[in-house]
Parts: structure tokens; sequence; C-alpha cells
């Protein structure tokens, strides 16, 4: 196994070059950060400073080898659109605020769509089959954007009031140490939900379909002519099989939910990466781009890698010789 994880890891390293330096290239050619301060009465010396921190001097791939070579030794350069802060603190300091919302959404919504997915399949074209075939669709064909907007007006302006107390806050972010447990629920709870409800409306299918494969196949026909329990067919030889798709989509999601969700760290002011690589695109700040892009790229290679080995463990087939 060990041999396998190092070739992985080797054979992910072109590939996040060639990643890295398409995003440097497109950022590079998207906008001409002199362009600002012809806008403004600065004297040649401002110009020549910007010049001097992005290397405007120099062709894109020589900028990009000389970008390239900072960051591998965690240098990845200061952000002009936030006060010259170093875009390794930033970045470090934005991904734990998205990991507020990030872990507790993610071990909820795993929970809620092996759940209703495994009961869905088990209960084919029952009622219940149709209620969670509903609220798929709904949550699939409902924008993030939409929703959380929804979630808003209805607990910001409609049901503000709770018989004398706000029951959710509707922006922003609260920590225990400045606010008190109370508040930091209170100000989780919607973000939450909106990612919450548009990632279980998808995985609940897929877990669905897995299910239904599995449950029609000949080994579980032949656990159930041996006289097992339902139970025991259904949760121990059916969901580990089944598992196996809905653990790639969970090294996805669980990747870009802590690479920042943008839209909803944008609806409900969330203080995290989504709304850190906004900053960067629009105010053309290069440093800050690369460096959040960087961060997610990373997770999506090291959570692929992990579902690739837990596919092992659930299926004792599957070899890494």
């Amino acid at each position: 196994m060990f041999a396998y994880v190092v070739r992985r890891v080797l054979t992910t390293i072109p590939l996040l070059l060639i990643g890295t330096f398409l995003v440097f290239t497109l950022t590079a050619i998207s906008g001409d950060p002199l362009a600002r301060l012809a806008q403004l009465d600065v004297d040649q010396a401002a110009y020549d400073r910007l010049i001097d921190l992005y290397n405007l001097d120099q062709p894109i791939p020589q900028r990009y080898v000389s970008w390239l070579t900072s960051a591998v030794q965690g240098d990845m350069g200061p952000s002009p659109s936030q006060g010259g802060q170093q875009t390794f603190d930033l970045v470090l300091g934005r991904a734990l605020n998205t990991a507020r919302l990030a872990i507790p959404a993610f071990f909820i919504i795993a929970i809620t769509a092996v759940t209703l997915g495994v009961y869905s399949a088990v209960k084919q074209y029952s009622k219940l089959d149709y209620f969670v075939t509903g609220f798929s669709f709904l949550g699939i064909s409902l924008p993030t954007f939409v929703f959380g907007l929804l979630l808003q007006v209805i607990f910001g302006i409609w049901w503000f009031d709770w018989f004398g107390a706000r029951p959710f806050f509707v922006q922003g972010m609260r920590t225990v140490a400045q606010h008190g447990w109370l508040d930091m629920v209170r100000a989780h709870v919607l973000p939450i939900i909106t990612l919450w409800l548009v990632i279980t409306a998808s995985e609940s299918r897929f877990q669905r379909a897995a299910m239904l494969e599995v449950i029609n196949s000949d080994y579980i026909r032949t656990a159930r002519a041996k006289g097992l329990p339902r139970r025991t067919v259904i949760l121990k030889h059916g969901l580990r099989n089944a598992l196996i798709p809905l653990v790639t989509i969970w090294a996805i999601d669980f990747a870009l939910l802590l690479g920042g969700a943008v839209v909803t760290e944008t609806i409900f002011a969330w203080p995290g990466l989504g709304r850190l690589l906004l900053a960067g695109i629009f105010q053309q700040d290069l440093n800050l781009t690369m460096g959040v892009v960087v961060f997610i790229a990373a997770l999506v290679v090291v959570f692929n890698l992990i579902a690739d080995l837990l596919y092992g463990v659930l299926d004792p087939r599957i070899r890494y010789d």
C-alpha cells in the first residue's frame, strides 16, 4: 500500500503543476494590476512597487516559476488587497473559519444521505421512497443562493422574534470565545442547513441507486437464502458495498466544502475561503487567488487518495499491490 500511495502522490505532481500554471496564466491575463493605479493620482514609485511585487516586467512563464519557487518554500507573498498580509496566513485563518461550517455540515450530510438513500432503496416505490425522491428533486433543482436567501427572509424578517428571542443569526460568524456557545450555534445553523439541503439531495440519490443495484445482486439473494436476518443482509452485506460510489463523492464534496462554499459564505457574510477567493478574483490579487486555488487543489488530491484507500476497507477484493 505504501508503494501505491507514493505512486499516487507522484502522479499528482504534474497535474498540480499544469493546473496551477493554467490558473496563474488566466489570472495574470484577466486584468492589468497597473490599470487601477492609472485612475489614481500616484507617483512612479507606486507603479515600481507593484511591478516589483508581481514581477510584471517578466514574461508569464518566468513569473510562474518565481511564484512556484517561493510557494514551495512556504512563501506565497503578500496580499495587496488585504492590506499586505501574508497570503499563507490569510488562507490558513480563513480555512479554519470555513472548517467551522464544513466539518459539521459534512457529517450531517453523510448520515442523512446514507439513511435516506438506504431506506428509499429498501422501501422502493413506497410513500417514503416517493417522499425522499421529491425531497431530492427539490434540493437539486433549488439553487443555493435562492434557498439561502429564503432562509434569511424567513428567519431574518418573517420569524425574526420567537417569544422575545432571536432564533438564528442571518449574517456573520460568532465564536465561543467572543459570543458564547448559544450565539455560536445560532450563527452556524442557517449556513449549515443551506449546505445540507443542496448536497444531501444529490448524495441520497447516488446512495439509493447504489443500494438498489446491490440488493438485487446474486450474493444478496444467496445471503437471504441462507436465512440471515434482513437487517444483517442490508447493513452488513449490502450497505458496505453500496458505500463505495458514495465514498468518491464524499471525497470531492468534503474537499470542496473545506475549500469554501462560495455562494453560501457570500450570502451569510461568513469570513471563509469562499469570500477570500472572490476578493482575490475581483480585486485581481494574483497571490491571494493562487493561494486559495492551491489550497483547494491540495485538498482534492488528498481526499481522493483517502477515498481510494477506503475502497480496500469496504471491499476486501480490492488490493493495492
